[in-house]
């Protein structure tokens, strides 16, 4: 969903409910992501705390990138890229390739303030160069499917390793969703590995990161919910 397989996408050997399927579970994606962004919103305009605050920066980058991956892989697939590429690329294809690619560091970005906020190193004054590093690395490898999903896993297992030790010290039923839900974040950038032996793991890839995303929005549903009375 974080990526686009275009080996996938313009082959022809799979049938058509392959890539449909594959759309739908995007859009849905997009839906989920933009909802978990504003109740980060709402719950950092009650509770103040700045791990809302990158919620909702976060996930509304992610859902924005996740948006401009649907819009292409719908257009690749309903054959306009190919028209595109073929004839006017620059005037038409590339702005959307540009705006998903900087959406994509901002990805990177993201994470790396959650990581921040949940690894509660947020206070260091030394935090400005993990984002600066973390940017040059972005630019880096964002041409590269396979170093752009390692880096985001790598990002990623702090904050699982973190939620976890949280589950732990208070056997919270939210703390429990809230790790399940990154590990699935985890597990979709880490799956690329086998996408490229097993197409299937396209399907399953990006399922992964939807369920991890229902489960997190339930998380923040119910804790905007219970601040909110």
């Amino acid at each position: 969903m974080a990526d686009i397989n275009f080996t996938l996408l313009l082959a022809k050997q799979f049938p058509n409910w392959f890539y449909w399927v594959v759309a739908g579970i995007q859009l849905l994606g997009v839906v989920v992501s933009f909802a978990i962004s504003y109740l980060g919103f709402k719950a950092y305009r009650i509770i103040k705390e700045a791990k809302y605050k990158y919620f909702f920066y976060g996930f509304l980058l992610l859902g924005l990138s996740f948006l401009a991956n649907v819009i292409l892989n719908v257009s690749i697939r309903l054959g306009y890229a190919k028209y595109f590429v073929e004839k006017k690329y620059e005037l038409f294809m590339l702005p959307m390739f540009g705006i998903y690619y900087v959406f994509l560091i901002g990805v990177m970005l993201a994470y790396v303030s959650l990581a921040a906020v949940y690894s509660e190193v947020k206070k260091s004054n030394k935090l400005w160069l993990f984002y600066f590093w973390t940017f040059i690395v972005g630019v880096y490898t964002f041409r590269d499917k396979l170093m752009f999903n390692m880096f985001s896993a790598i990002l990623l297992s702090f904050i699982v390793m973190y939620t976890y030790d949280k589950y732990l010290e208070g056997k919270n039923k939210n703390r429990l969703l809230t790790c399940l839900a990154f590990f699935c974040m985890f597990l979709f950038h880490l799956f690329v590995l086998l996408e490229t032996f097993m197409p299937i793991f396209f399907i399953i890839r990006n399922s992964i990161l939807l369920i991890g995303l229902i489960l997190l929005l339930t998380t923040l549903s119910k804790i905007y919910g219970r601040k909110k009375k």
